[in-house]
């Protein structure tokens, strides 16, 4: 999937996206808004992003984990960390078939000159009840 925001905007979900789809992002002077809150995103799935005077914003689930690589040139990458449960409350094993792709992490190569890529994290319970629309 490319994905071009030219002084404009642009907002892909995770339902856009066919399993092990390359999505490749331009954001030059616009931003480029992904959703992967309301739905995890496809397994293997891997984001080439690029903001030029401009920003892509990537909201993922809370437990979601996500591997940050590239290159900021007078612009700037940053991810919310990751909030663990306390150990009481940690589950004692997950199966296989729980039907949740948190495991395999959201590969997000970000190349940001003048501009910015960002990472949010998003509570489930938040996101569930919203009905995926999440601000």
């Amino acid at each position: 999937m490319l994905s071009v925001a030219i002084f404009g905007s642009n907002r892909v979900d995770a339902s856009m996206l066919d399993p092990g789809e390359r999505i490749v992002a331009l954001a030059l002077f616009g931003g480029i808004d992904f959703d992967f809150a309301s739905l995890p995103p496809p397994p293997a799935t891997e984001v080439i992003a690029v903001a030029v005077f401009g920003g892509a914003t990537f909201k993922v689930r809370t437990r979601q984990p996500v591997r940050v690589t590239g290159l900021s040139i007078f612009g700037g990458r940053s991810v919310e960390p990751m909030h663990r449960l306390p150990p009481q409350a940690t589950p004692v094993s997950r199966r296989a078939d729980d039907g949740d792709d948190l495991d395999l992490p959201l590969e997000i190569n970000a190349y940001a000159v003048f501009g910015g890529v960002t990472v949010k994290r998003v509570d489930d319970a938040l996101s569930a009840a919203a009905g995926g629309a999440v601000q």
